[in-house]
């Protein structure tokens, strides 16, 4: 069984209280591109679960058509596990409806559940969401080429929110695509949107935003330049999330994060979940139940 102290975590999913999904990738595999990954169950203890044959980067929880767990590679091979033991293992692209107009191939960036639905986003105007185990339907009817989609989130179906490259957000009300003006063109990597109401968007340099349908503004931060990569709401509080620090915002200025007796240095992304929230880098989880941070790698 390989060990994850050997491997480097490429993402990971909260499940509930000291339980969660790590998938990991091997160092030396990587360099001689070999497409792998390691999945690991983790309940107090780390069990290896599958190695995969594809390069899984983004998973998320949903509950919709089944509920389950969904991970999606860069290349379009997706796994679907649901609760009830079956799983399915397909490529994105050949279980599609409708067809898109011309074969694609590679670009999908992450996934992500919205109302339970699991949403896919890509580079070149891509975006799909699973309504049925082995089938996915494209939403992105409208979104040009141009459109390098990195993350997407929203307040339901028919209200979702997708930021690309070049500074560009678009939103989709369920039926068309619009296209948010915006005061800055650099590229967005995350999205999430608060229970309040307003959407946050982060990204190259430290670049942050908020807004909303027709009026985005950046918040002046000053606290860190480097490139923000994941964004989540949790405890009434937004997180922001870089390579090598995890901050809040607190009334327009961000915070690092006090994780009390630990140390950390390895962050990148963030996922929350029935009360808890897990913050990975690419050699450290830890666990925030909203008043105590626990390590789980």
């Amino acid at each position: 069984m390989k060990n994850l102290k050997d491997l480097v975590i490429r993402t990971a999913q909260v499940g509930s209280s000291r339980y969660g999904f790590i998938y990991a990738c091997d160092p030396e595999r990587e360099k001689r591109e070999e497409p792998h990954t390691y999945i690991f169950g983790w309940d107090n203890n780390e069990i290896e679960l599958v190695e995969s044959d594809y390069d899984a980067h983004s998973l998320c929880v949903m509950e919709h058509p089944k509920a389950g767990l969904v991970n999606i590679s860069e290349e379009g091979w997706y796994t679907a596990n649901f609760t009830d033991g079956r799983g399915i293992c397909e490529d994105l692209f050949t279980h599609t409806t409708p067809p898109p107009k011309t074969r694609r191939v590679r670009g999908l960036r992450s996934v992500r559940a919205i109302d339970g639905w699991a949403h896919a986003i890509g580079i070149r105007g891509m975006a799909y969401r699973l309504d049925k185990p082995n089938l996915w339907t494209r939403i992105d009817d409208g979104l040009p080429d141009t459109f390098n989609g990195q993350a997407i989130h929203g307040f339901g179906l028919s209200n979702l929110f997708a930021v690309g490259r070049a500074g560009q957000i678009w939103h989709f009300n369920g039926k068309e695509w619009q296209q948010e003006n915006t005061p800055t063109n650099r590229n967005m990597y995350a999205v999430v949107c608060a229970p309040d109401g307003t959407v946050y968007v982060g990204g190259l340099g430290g670049i942050l935003m908020r807004g909303g349908l027709g009026q985005w503004s950046v918040i002046e931060q000053t606290e860190t330049g480097n490139d923000i990569w994941d964004l989540e709401w949790f405890a009434d509080k937004l997180y922001v999330s870089t390579l090598n620090g995890l901050f809040t915002l607190e009334n327009d200025r961000l915070q690092p994060v006090n994780y009390g007796k630990h140390t950390v240095s390895s962050t990148y992304q963030l996922s929350v979940r029935k009360g808890v929230m897990w913050s990975n880098g690419e050699r450290e989880i830890m666990e925030f139940d909203g008043e105590t941070w626990t390590r789980i790698v």
